[in-house]
């Protein structure tokens, strides 16, 4: 086998020096003596950038979205689809994935996802949570807490089809911990979403869950703790699903994970947020890496080396606590393919604005732009910045230290140790969303129209979220006169942790506790989907549906469990009876969108996935502090699909048994020992 793909690579580096391309083995940097020359790129045409790991088998391969000179060992495997099916993908065609015999069908970009997908192989995965000094930006955060001893957490990676397993085993000492997969559908399997006290009870202290699902999609998303705000200290990392994409690319390069940071716990700031006094970041930081006002380390810049004219996949993941990014590469235009899990159809811009929670496939080709393109790069430039910049009024750093925006270098010479000096267009850095006209998702949607009037008939349409104190202390363990918690339903959401909805899923979601927040998504369902308007303030012309509930100009990425919404309209204007517009036919699709300042969207899913599922803000400090909701959809069906799998059901109510008796013993808790934080 290793012979095999020694010869095979060999072939490879033979083919590249007769068309005077660089070779695996001994990459060489271009010259430069002035501006960048025009050397022209000679794609392999013929050739699919796999490398088949034996070649009496092809459909045993290394996706082309996975770096083809790295020797990680990861393929994917679809023997199981039988003979006379072959990968498809080329950089001529990634739109591609796997054709069939003669009169089959293909799996490509017009397949429908949701439905159908190609059968591969079963991939495991452990993570360990423990805790860990975190030094990302040369201050060390003594409070943070990783998988497998490592920040960002690992990169999982599955293929078009894989079934995934992954076994999580808390080590922590006083915090329990469930594990969300950013994203994925969970189709029918409710139990793996990973929300305590939705899904699941914590996983206790030297406890472990299997969590086990269909990847139906295809892109990239993360991975990340659900328990309160315990991915802000550092349980996070990348998830890709590799499968095709709507435009041609050449070489992919490994997710970009972009985020705000502290150098202490994010525990330690949520009594300010809850005292009207929002927490300050400190730092921003690209995979892990990060430079805190110059104390960080020299080798602490993201960087990467580009060839001339070939064509990069880009995989950009906001992992922020409370940060909306404006992501751009100093004279490189980029072209958006996918929007969260939903391809869509190629736009190209000069920067992308990434919300929290939400991720981008861009494709940029190595060709700066020159002087008939939108503005003049200095001459000689062989390096430029790569920009994170923090969207205005939607962020939060220390005063006087809002972190440099060049947090990446991108550079065209392999040996080249100088600082860029490029600089950027003068382009708008206001906290919005991508324009909705460019989002256009490949697979359409058209959704059954509807009217204002016929939507506020649906439960308790519009939601209005803004800020209140809760009335009662019904077993909250805060001063209920002192704090102020974020609401979107009847009131701030409070779960209780060793009692997840997913034991009542045949109760009646009128006699839930009011604090669980529980919606019937049978009350807001016609003509076979969900509609739900969504508010920054109470709409006008009309009286506010909580007296006392304050409204505050902030905007809010929200993130919907279990599915993609459409959207519908997504509006920075409040809500009135004239300017509800909203597009049914083919509107974008995602799982997370911003929620305007003062503004609202407008959305709509399928009630095509029982279970019970979360729809909250994605800043953590909103989110714990009672800004969500649960859906609670076909839940008869969800509780038979669950009566189907006794070993989940079973690793259920275990995870709870345990979690109560941990939980029960006053003297796991950090402040018996150390006082409150």
């Amino acid at each position: 086998m290793k012979f095999a793909k020694e010869c095979w690579l060999a072939l490879l580096d033979t083919i590249n020096a007769l068309m005077g391309m660089p070779t695996n083995g001994n990459e060489k940097p271009l010259g430069f003596g002035g501006r960048i020359p025009h050397v022209p790129h000679v794609p392999q045409a013929s050739q699919a950038l796999y490398l088949p790991e034996n070649p009496k088998n092809p459909l045993i391969f290394r996706p082309p979205s996975h770096d083809q000179n790295r020797n990680s060992g990861f393929t994917c495997n679809y023997t199981a689809m039988g003979e006379g099916w072959r990968p498809c993908s080329t950089n001529k065609d990634r739109r591609c994935w796997l054709q069939g015999p003669p009169g089959t069908k293909k799996f490509d970009i017009d397949t429908d996802y949701e439905h159908f997908a190609p059968s591969g192989i079963t991939r495991h995965y452990d993570l360990d949570v423990t805790e860990m000094e975190i030094d990302a930006d040369g201050v060390p955060n003594p409070w943070g807490k990783v998988f497998n001893s490592s920040y960002p957490g690992p990169w999982i990676e599955a293929c078009w089809g894989d079934e995934v397993e992954i076994t999580v085993r808390n080590k922590l000492q006083y915090n329990g911990t469930a594990i969300h997969w950013h994203g994925i559908r969970m189709w029918n399997t409710t139990e793996m979403d990973g929300v305590n006290a939705v899904s699941q009870c914590p996983i206790a202290p030297g406890e472990e869950f299997t969590y086990k699902f269909k990847t139906w999609q295809y892109g990239t998303s993360w991975y990340h703790s659900h328990y309160s705000l315990q991915y802000g200290d550092g349980l996070l990392g990348p998830l890709t699903i590799h499968g095709p994409s709507t435009a041609d690319y050449d070489e992919p390069i490994d997710p970009i994970l972009m985020t705000d940071w502290n150098h202490r716990s994010a525990f330690m700031d949520f009594q300010q947020e809850l005292e009207g006094s929002v927490p300050k970041m400190d730092s921003i930081l690209l995979n892990g890496k990060g430079n805190y006002a110059g104390v960080g380390r020299g080798d602490n810049k993201y960087s990467k080396i580009f060839k001339y004219g070939t064509k990069y996949l880009l995989r950009l993941i906001n992992t922020s606590v409370d940060t909306t990014f404006v992501f751009s590469i100093d004279h490189h235009n980029l072209t958006v393919i996918t929007t969260d899990f939903v391809p869509i159809r190629p736009y190209s811009t000069d920067h992308i604005l990434v919300g929290i929670g939400q991720r981008y496939h861009v494709i940029v080709e190595a060709k700066p732009l020159f002087a008939n393109d939108s503005f003049v790069p200095q001459a000689n430039a062989t390096q430029y910045w790569l920009r994170t910049i923090p969207a205005k009024n939607c962020s939060n750093f220390i005063i006087g230290g809002t972190p440099d925006e060049r947090q990446g270098i991108i550079n065209y010479h392999i040996n080249n140790t100088k600082t860029p000096s490029t600089e950027r267009p003068d382009f708008n850095l206001f906290c919005r969303d991508e324009d909705v006209r460019f989002l256009i998702p490949h697979y359409a949607w058209n959704i059954t129209a509807t009217t204002q009037y016929e939507i506020d008939k649906l439960g308790n349409n519009p939601f209005e979220v803004g800020l209140e104190v809760p009335q009662a202390p019904d077993g909250r363990p805060f001063p209920c006169d002192k704090f102020h918690r974020w609401s979107i339903g009847h009131e701030p959401m409070f779960l209780n942790f060793s009692d997840p909805t997913i034991l009542h899923l045949e109760g009646d979601p009128s006699t839930f506790p009011h604090r669980n927040v529980v919606i019937d998504a049978a009350n807001y369902t016609k003509d076979a989907w969900v509609y739900m308007l969504i508010t920054g303030m109470y709409a006008e012309g009309r009286e506010k549906k909580d007296v006392d509930r304050t409204f505050l100009p902030a905007a809010h990425p929200m993130h919907l469990h279990g599915h993609d919404f459409a959207l519908l309209q997504q509006s920075s204007y409040p809500l009135n009876d004239t300017n509800f517009k909203p597009n049914f036919i083919n509107p974008p699709r995602r799982d997370v969108v911003l929620l305007p300042a003062m503004g609202f969207i407008a959305i709509a899913f399928k009630p095509d996935n029982p279970g019970a599922w979360a729809f909250h803000c994605h800043i953590a400090w909103h989110a714990s502090g009672g800004l969500a909701l649960q859906l609670l959809e076909r839940a008869t069906d969800a509780q038979s699909f669950l009566d189907d799998r006794p070993h989940e059901k079973e690793q259920i109510n275990k995870t709870c048994e345990s979690w109560k008796k941990w939980y029960s013993n006053p003297e796991n808790f950090w402040d018996k020992k150390h006082g409150q934080l």
